[in-house]
């Protein structure tokens, strides 16, 4: 029985420009500890991952995370605690509504990115990085709560009817809540930051 095999599609100007180089030895063999295969055809501008034996749908899911990270160019330094689940990421699709226009919609996503950048600061606010594509919204964070609640955002404020602002503050307030309970939003927080700041270098 043939195992899933998974594509992500990259473009040569977004990738870390030592990708190839580093392949390998930081991406190929961090997979391999974990029963996966992961291939990189740079004339086709795509990764390839095999499950193998692997039916750990968690590590799977972690491992398709991992390469769209890496198709959005950051660099191999975050392959290793995604998989590990140190590191959460989320990856989020983003189309217009049908009914809706380019213009409408693309004024609609720059006021979303605008609101949650400047206006609310929730990267700091929930340890998160957050990177916009025309596509594409990928989330880092250190906690499953910070992705949730980003894709929550985006399925109802952006996509759906809730006003950003109620739907925001009542996120705040879960997020703020559960943090007091299980102090898990700082899990790791050193890693993401020491990860952050090979970013921003």
């Amino acid at each position: 029985m043939n195992k899933p095999t998974y594509n992500v599609v990259f473009s040569k100007d977004n990738i870390s420009k030592d990708l190839n180089e580093v392949w390998k030895e930081e991406v190929e063999s961090v997979f391999a500890s974990h029963g996966l295969t992961c291939r990189m055809i740079k004339d086709e501008c795509k990764m390839i991952l095999e499950t193998g034996n692997t039916e750990d749908e968690d590590i799977i899911k972690r491992a398709r995370r991992a390469l769209c990270v890496l198709a959005c160019g950051l660099s191999t330094q975050w392959v290793k605690p995604i998989l590990l689940g140190q590191i959460y990421c989320d990856a989020i699709k983003i189309e217009k509504p049908d009914e809706m226009s380019e213009e409408e919609f693309s004024s609609n996503y720059d006021d979303f990115i605008d609101k949650f950048e400047k206006l609310y600061e929730l990267q700091s606010k929930w340890y998160c990085f957050v990177l916009f594509f025309e596509e594409c919204i990928t989330v880092l964070a250190t906690s499953f709560q910070a992705t949730s609640a980003v894709r929550s955002l985006v399925r109802e404020s952006l996509f759906g009817t809730i006003p950003f602002q109620d739907n925001v503050e009542l996120l705040i307030r879960c997020i703020e809540n559960y943090d007091q309970e299980e102090k898990n939003l700082t899990n790791n927080l050193e890693l993401f930051c020491s990860l952050l700041a090979g970013v921003t270098e």
